[in-house]
């Protein structure tokens, strides 16, 4: 049957190019196969792992074939519908999957169940331990699994992903691999496969993470190691990142809740909307945030149409029986005279930016639904760029930024000033860390310490609203390698002026801001040149280039007029720049200045004409003589 094989396992790689859920139906108790040469096969649920049905049972529009897999063989046995005259099979069902869907709530902690653990950024998925480094090794790509981004990993024929079984119960789970307990011991970053310290605690954090904590090595949590060369599942007391834990998915209808959808669909209105929420799965409840926030139990229950009278973005769950959908999003602009801007971000095609603002579909991780907002620069659709977007429940966004994972380096930090997101509650937390919503971040230090500090892009000091806000400065993709005598003089005290000078009042509203480095080659008067002055590592060894040109863009917004203006400001970064050579009136340019140094369009959602307007000349709002 080796031509069959052949031919099937084609189809199927071709149906799982398609679609990442390959028709997959329970095992059937007996199969009797009459084939069309005249020959007949029983096969008994005794001697049946699993049967994978290829496009759908014999008879149905689109069906392929099928793929018995026997216990204790090393191969599957295949046979296509075109050679076979009938397929008799017992309905009652042997549960046996390899669909796994994302645990989202502790309820979904069942003993006996099966589960996997999941790296999603990779995505990278736990199989054998390495008996010799005791971790758990990382299996990546189509040939070990199959990921969709909306919470289900279909394993594949011949898998190398180890399947955990939950055991205890809740403050005392076990793990079983292989009929061995996953455990931890001593101060390494091990994971074991025996019978000691074989006790976990599991909860589920705020985005969906699973939290496994070892109860006898209680500092110390299973997480994933992304560094190149030493990817594994292991145990670390606070470093690497978070994982999520998959179940089986026995097929039972209380495993799969219907994600929210919005009427009227998200998009751009010229007047208010009642906006109504709901979802097909019979008995579930709906909680929605409107702050941007991941909505969670703890969120708002819907109980009724949500009047949407100015620009909001809903986010909503549907929960049943403990389980929760995956997150449903939709942002609605009020705009009475719209916006006919052709270089904003919603026209980016085959960016993950809507074609247009009334198309509710984003593709970047909930990131890209913000890149309609005024501080965002044109979007670069580049392989490798990534959007990411950090903000709190209690003020919003702290910042936004583009990352370019090839360069391993920051395009730009975006964030507004208002008097709500700038007020001081706390101190500088210094907690400089790995950004893990990027492939490639940073570690939390330079190799040449003495030579380059970690220099800010969102200030520190403009985010001590709250502990939460201030540690999110601290991710390594909002900084940029600087002189100390760069980042301590000349643009801290630029920074300075912004803060002190330029922190807007109740009548100015909003100052959107723009801060980055040069990473490409630079325009000056019509001459190209390099805007990286050199080369340093990171203390994992990762190759970072350091700027040589540091620039900020401002957009102030006038409520009392309704007016813009704009200006920016551009330093050389040098070993000798100290404040003394900061200065505002030495140091600023047009935004179209700016523009034609660095090819990035700033405040591109602006109106045309008022775009055009403001970016002309470096109109500043401040005529004292820094």
């Amino acid at each position: 049957m080796t031509m069959k094989k052949t031919l099937l396992v084609a189809l199927l790689g071709l149906m799982t190019a398609i679609t990442a859920l390959a028709a997959i139906d329970n095992t059937p108790v007996t199969m009797t196969i009459t084939l069309k040469n005249g020959n007949t096969v029983t096969y008994n649920a005794s001697n049946m792992d699993s049967v994978r049905f290829v496009g759908g049972r014999f008879g149905d529009t689109g069906a392929i074939g099928m793929k018995i897999y026997l216990t204790g063989a090393s191969a599957s046995v295949d046979y296509l519908y075109s050679q076979v005259t009938s397929v008799t099979y017992d309905t009652t069902p042997v549960v046996t999957s390899d669909i796994f869907t994302r645990v989202t709530s502790t309820s979904q902690l069942v003993a006996d169940k099966r589960y996997i653990l999941v790296y999603e950024s990779g995505p990278a998925v736990m199989g054998a331990i390495d008996s010799s480094n005791k971790y758990g090794l990382s299996i990546t790509g189509n040939d070990n699994f199959a990921y969709t981004d909306d919470g289900v990993v279909q394993l594949t024929e011949g898998t190398g992903v180890k399947v955990l079984t939950l055991g205890g119960s809740s403050n005392a789970w076990t793990l079983s691999l292989d009929g061995a307990l996953l455990g931890h011991s001593g101060t390494a970053n091990t994971l074991s496969a025996g019978a000691e310290n074989n006790t976990w605690t599991i909860s589920i954090d705020e985005d969906g993470c699973a939290v496994i904590n070892n109860v006898t090595d209680t500092d110390y949590y299973i997480r994933y190691n992304k560094n190149s060369g030493q990817e594994r599942f292991a145990c670390y007391r606070s470093t690497m990142q978070p994982i999520h834990l998959y179940v089986e998915d026995d097929g039972s209808a209380a495993s799969v809740v219907a994600a929210p959808t919005f009427s009227p669909a998200g998009g751009t209105y010229t007047s208010a909307q009642s906006v109504t929420i709901s979802t097909t799965t019979s008995g579930a409840t709906i909680y929605y945030t409107t702050d941007g926030s991941t909505p969670t139990t703890s969120s708002t229950a819907y109980s009724g149409a949500i009047t949407v009278s100015a620009n909001k973005t809903i986010k909503a769950i549907a929960v049943k029986d403990g389980v929760s959908s995956t997150v449903a999003t939709a942002t609605y602009i009020i705009s009475a005279d719209g916006n006919n801007n052709v270089n904003a971000n919603w026209n980016i095609a085959g960016s993950g930016i809507p074609q247009s603002k009334a198309d509710p579909t984003f593709t970047n991780q909930s990131t890209d639904e913000y890149a309609w907002r005024l501080e965002y620069p044109h979007i670069n659709t580049a392989s490798g760029n990534q959007r990411v977007v950090k903000s709190t429940s209690a003020y919003g966004i702290t910042y936004s930024l583009e990352w370019d994972n090839n360069k391993i380096a920051n395009r730009w930090t975006c964030y507004t000033m208002c008097s709500k997101n700038n007020a001081s509650n706390v101190s500088r937390k210094d907690d400089f860390k790995a950004d893990p919503a990027v492939t490639t971040s940073p570690a939390s230090s330079y190799t040449q310490s003495g030579t380059y500090s970690r220099g800010h892009l969102c200030p520190s000091a403009d985010r001590l609203a709250s502990t939460e806000q201030n540690k999110q400065t601290f991710f390594m993709t909002n900084m940029q390698p600087q002189y100390q005598a760069h980042n301590g003089g000349m643009w801290a005290t630029l920074e300075g002026y912004v803060r002190t000078k330029w922190q807007p009042t109740n009548n100015t509203d909003t100052l959107y801001v723009v801060k980055a480095a040069t990473i490409s080659d630079v325009t000056l008067n019509n001459t190209i040149s390099s805007g990286i002055i050199t080369t340093t590592t990171d203390g994992s060894g990762q190759t970072l280039v350091v700027p040589k040109y540091f620039y900020m863009a401002f957009l102030y917004y006038t409520k009392s007029t309704n007016t813009y203006k704009a200006f920016a400001l551009w330093t050389e970064q040098k070993t000798s720049n100290n404040d003394a050579a900061a200065t505002v009136i030495t140091n600023r340019i047009s935004i179209d200045e700016l523009e034609q140094r660095t090819g990035i369009d700033f405040f591109c959602n602006l109106p045309d004409d008022i775009e055009a307007t403001v970016e002309a000349t470096a109109t500043y709002w401040d005529n004292s003589s820094n």
